[in-house]
């Protein structure tokens, strides 16, 4: 039986059992678990690895602006992206649980992610066609990917798409503090590497935000990565090609 997980917060209880009844309805099987909020143990772990059971066909996340304080971002950020990587044909559904927040609210990665109201009539109908069919998945000219353990901590991956090169990688962050950086292969995290101009501590302003960057000149292909170790709880990363001049074509991921 296809199922939903469904994420959720520790008022929102009475929610929950309504969004698990109307998964019923619809011959879908669901669980779930409330959001355990601990960066430093990446208890946001042990729910990825629930979402990778086969048998896991749609991630229900019910919340409000009021629960998304910078830690909970951060953590759904992380969960988001390391799903991505690892289960990318997982659909994702946000429930508005006070059904007047703005969408715009959310962390960046969930700017395509559907939104419903937690008072819609829709909200089955949206559960059985979303199990029923994989994700979309946007295309980006940037590779980016996690790498998370409480050993080794937060390690990004960073570089072009396939048939691209960029001279010279970046990346900063609105808070949190860069701790390391490398450059390797794509796919691992790098034993030791050769470092070509590296830099550190640098400032840069994206309108009314600014960052804290490191760069290296080396020359990054489709096989080749720009890792990076992450520390705190940045609000936003910013990365991508190291500016030639004073015109900049970088991304920015809103924590």
């Amino acid at each position: 039986m296809k199922s939903i997980w469904i994420t959720a917060f520790q008022d929102d209880n009475g929610l929950v059992q309504n969004l698990m009844q109307l998964a019923g309805k619809y011959g879908l099987g669901a669980d779930g678990s409330f959001w355990q909020d601990d960066l430093a143990k990446m208890m946001w772990m042990s729910v990825r690895e629930k979402l990778k059971d086969k048998s896991i066909s749609l991630w229900v996340i019910a919340g409000n602006e009021q629960v998304l304080t910078p830690e909970v971002r951060y953590g759904l950020t992380l969960l988001m992206l390391s799903i991505k990587q690892e289960k990318p044909e997982l659909p994702v559904l946000w429930i508005d649980s006070s059904s007047k927040m703005e969408r715009t609210l959310l962390p960046s990665i969930f700017a395509d992610t559907p939104f419903l109201a937690a008072d819609s009539t829709s909200i089955g109908a949206k559960f059985a066609a979303m199990a029923n069919m994989p994700a979309k998945n946007k295309a980006h000219p940037f590779r980016l990917k996690l790498y998370a353990n409480p050993a080794f901590g937060i390690w990004l991956e960073t570089g072009p798409v396939s048939g691209t090169e960029w001279k010279g990688t970046i990346l900063g962050l609105d808070e949190g503090e860069i701790k390391a950086h490398g450059v390797g292969s794509a796919g691992q995290l790098p034993d030791k590497c050769m470092l070509e101009y590296p830099s550190e501590g640098i400032e840069l302003q994206s309108g009314e935000t600014s960052y804290i960057a490191w760069a290296v000149q080396n020359s990054i292909g489709e096989s080749s990565s720009y890792f990076v170790k992450i520390d705190g709880i940045p609000k936003a990363i910013l990365f991508g090609e190291l500016p030639q001049g004073e015109e900049a074509d970088l991304h920015i991921l809103k924590i």
